[in-house]
């Protein structure tokens, strides 16, 4: 199955609820949550950009983005957004061992649209639709087999 083409607005996306910088930051935590390897990752999913998108059409929540909006000023605050990779790599996983309610709600809305995403249901999970198997091969793990 081939996919289609990037729709163009995605490669010139310009974030309409983030202001830049808030949206970069975005991006790199996202990227540091569900990583490209040899699947595609947050990037491939556009999931910050899904986020971004969200959050501007949400005018009737005002809560929800004021959330947000409190996020990025916490990420800030920690350094977050002028940090390098490496760094920005540390401060999540410090984070995300106490469950920090900025770690959790940035990863409970990432993981949605991961997983909802072409790249995350179709490309990684290998999602096929409404179908059947019919059969079901056993597990080949040795470690599964012992009782």
């Amino acid at each position: 199955m081939t996919a289609p083409p990037e729709p163009p607005l995605l490669g010139n996306y310009q974030p309409k609820f983030f202001d830049a910088e808030d949206f970069a930051a975005l991006q790199a935590f996202t990227e540091i949550l569900i990583p490209t390897d040899d699947t595609p990752g947050a990037r491939e999913a556009h999931c910050a950009h899904y986020i971004d998108f969200l959050l501007h059409a949400a005018d009737a929540v005002p809560a929800l983005q004021s959330r947000w909006r409190d996020a990025m000023k916490t990420l800030r605050q920690m350094g977050f957004h002028g940090a390098g990779a490496p760094r920005r790599a540390q401060l999540v996983e410090t984070m995300s061992g106490t469950e920090d309610p900025v770690y959790r709600l940035i990863k409970e809305l990432n993981t949605f649209a991961f997983y909802t995403s072409r790249a995350g249901m179709i490309e990684t999970l290998d999602y096929r639709g409404n179908t059947f198997n019919a059969t079901f091969p056993g597990c080949h793990h040795l470690e599964h087999h012992k009782v």
